[in-house]
Order: structure tokens, then sequence, then C-alpha cells
């Protein structure tokens, strides 16, 4: 482990059970994942002096931070709170952000904590008008488009740029399932084969149930300080942010998105590449996010995506292990906090626990976006 005593590092993490959690609301399980990360990282609460959380999709307050801070009781001790509204990608620019406020000075120790319940805190009828509202309001909304055929479109122009069969994406949820199976954390466990994606409905064409992640209530906290403070110690050594777009209706050109400016950007700080990680975390929401990500990203060429998974690639045992932990897939999706588990993940592979580990694991490449690709966010983990 290189001595970076004294620099910001990650010190504690914490996850909460998922799932159906009926009687939680998100800032239950915000705080009770805070006071975990706290014990795990060897850090009091009292000194916790920056809170950063996401916008929950269920039973949010306008200022989420502080209402997160009041439950807890450390508002008078805060120097900074604030609320990350940017879909998946919060997760990783959240943690960015915390690690410079400790760099600083301007904070000593930061909680990142990020949950949600929208598997059983809204009904049907009201899911459905959370993510429609998430849709451009003039020219996405009133011609019925959803997150869901906004990434079946970003499929199907994949799908043709390369000549691919309609099914060529459905070989990437097994991979991960097959993760999530030997993962007792993990929401959907039961093996699935590519042939049970392809007979799984239509939902938007060519996207199939099985390859879009459901939806789960959850959540997950971080705790940054001082390296050297806690038992855990993992740095983040790069990291970017990347923007084309924000409504797909205004993309133009589908055949890119912010995550190839992300990684550009993330590569640049860190002087790494994809290449130089030992385990990816790759957000998952669709298997069409995954193929554009990976290839943006470097993991393999333009339009290879579909026959390097096939082949192997991004197995336990491939060139690039991906979502170990199952990803979003299979592990959770846990609305407004998706993308906090796949940064716990890194944290534990790099500090070799994590539950299916990656041998030797010492630098993780992490993706994630919010909205249809819109917001990206890349980092390298190290210890």
């Amino acid at each position: 482990m290189a001595d970076r005593t004294g620099r910001a590092a990650i010190l504690g993490v914490a996850d909460s059970a998922l799932g159906k959690l009926p009687d939680r609301t998100p800032l239950d399980i915000a705080a009770e994942v805070a006071l975990a990360a706290c014990a795990d990282a060897g850090i009091a609460l009292d000194r916790i002096d920056g809170v950063l959380v996401n916008p929950p999709m269920v039973d949010g307050f306008s200022r989420h931070a502080l209402a997160l801070a009041e439950y807890l009781g450390i508002s008078e001790q805060l120097t900074h709170a604030s609320t990350v509204a940017l879909g998946g990608a919060a997760a990783i620019v959240a943690v960015h952000e915390a690690l410079s406020l400790v760099e600083s000075g301007r904070c000593s120790a930061v909680l990142v904590a990020f949950a949600d319940t929208p598997r059983t805190g809204q009904d049907r009828s009201s899911s459905v008008e959370s993510f429609a509202r998430m849709r451009h309001p003039l020219w996405e909304q009133p011609f019925g488009m959803m997150n869901v055929s906004a990434y079946g479109l970003l499929a199907s122009a994949y799908l043709a740029r390369f000549s691919l069969d309609e099914d060529a994406l459905t070989v990437i949820p097994p991979v991960f399932r097959q993760n999530a199976s030997t993962n007792p954390a993990a929401v959907y466990r039961t093996p699935l084969s590519v042939e049970d994606v392809r007979a799984s409905r239509l939902v938007s064409d060519p996207l199939h149930l099985l390859e879009c992640s459901p939806i789960s209530d959850g959540g997950a906290a971080i705790v940054i300080g001082r390296a050297g403070a806690g038992r855990r110690e993992v740095a983040m050594l790069g990291c970017g942010q990347g923007y084309r777009y924000d409504s797909v209706s205004f993309a133009g050109d589908l055949s890119t998105t912010g995550a190839g400016l992300s990684g550009a950007r993330c590569y640049a700080d860190s002087g790494l590449t994809a290449t130089d990680a030992d385990v990816a975390l790759i957000y998952d929401s669709y298997s069409i996010t995954v193929a554009m990500e990976m290839e943006e990203l470097g993991i393999c060429p333009p339009g290879t995506a579909p026959r390097f998974v096939a082949d192997g690639g991004i197995s336990m045992d491939g060139r690039i292990p991906v979502n170990p932990h199952g990803g979003l897939l299979s592990h959770a999706h846990c609305g407004g906090a998706a993308g906090i588990h796949h940064v716990t993940e890194a944290v534990r592979q790099l500090s070799g626990d994590a539950v299916n580990q990656v041998a030797g694991a010492r630098t993780a490449l992490l993706h994630a976006e919010g909205g249809i690709v819109s917001a990206n966010a890349t980092a390298i983990l190290s210890t």
C-alpha cells in the first residue's frame, strides 16, 4: 500500500438490506448505513462535518442533506452539506467532492449517504409517473417517451450501426446474475441463461425485460477522511465528468455519449487507463448501457462488447471482471441511490473483503451515468 498518510481517502463503507423494506423511509436507511459506515471507518459520528446525499425518488426533503443531518443530530457541527442530483452518476461525483473537501481542509470527515425506497414507497402508477417526469417536458413527455424507450432507442441505433443481431446484447445480464448467485446480499440470485433473457417479454424493442434493472429499496454510505485514520484506506487516483446532452432528444448523434469524455478526463487525471484496472464497476441500468460504456472507456473496441462478453471477457476469471457483486441488473437498483453500491463494492474489492473477491485487486475502474447516459462520471480507485 502506498504511503498516503494525511491525504484524503475512503475509510469506511456500509450497505443496507436490499429488496422490499416497507417499514423504512430513505432517511431511516441513510441514518442506519451512516452509523455503520462510521463504525467501519472507526470514526465517531461527532467527527463528521460534511454530508452529501442523493435526492430520493420517495419521501425526499427540499434540503435533503440537512434533513439527514437533523435526523442524525449533527446539524450544528457541519461545515458543508449538499444534495448531488446527477442520477446514477451522483455517487462517484459525491465521493470525489467529499475527497476534495477533506483534501482542501474544508472538512475533516465527510459522510456520503445514499438511500431510496422506490420498490415499496410508491405504487406502479407513481413509479411510471416518476420516471416519465425525468424526460423533457416539451420534446419527450408529450410523445410518451420513458426511460426504457430512450434506452431502447440507443440500443436500436447501436445494433444497426454495427450490423449486430437484434439479440446481441442479451449475453450481458447472465454474467452479472452469475456473480449475484454467490452474493447473499443480491436481490436476484436465481441463475439466468441467455435463452431466459431472450424469452422474456420485449419492453422496448430491442430490450427485453431481463435486460432492464429492477428497482429495489436500500442504500449505502461511505466515510471519507484523512488516510491513516481508519482501518480501510482507498484512494481516488483520478476522476472525470463528461456531458454531451441532458435529454436524449437533443443528442443528435446517438453513437457517442459523455462516457468517452469522462473516461478521457479520468485517465488524464490519474495517468492510468482501463488496461491498468484489475476490476471494473460499470453502471448497468440496461444491457445497452454496459456495452456503450465499456467501448467508450476503452475496455473493448467499438461494436465488440457483445462478443467480448460472450467470450468471457468480463467474467470473474476474464480479462477484466465487471460488477462482481451482480450490478444493478441483479444486485440492486435503488432508484435515486443507484450507483452507490458500485462504489462500496469497489472499496471492498480493493480492501480484500468482497464476497466475490477478485484475487489481487489493487486498482478499480468505476463508471456511472445518470439520465440517458447524460451525466457521466468515471473514477479510478486504488490502494
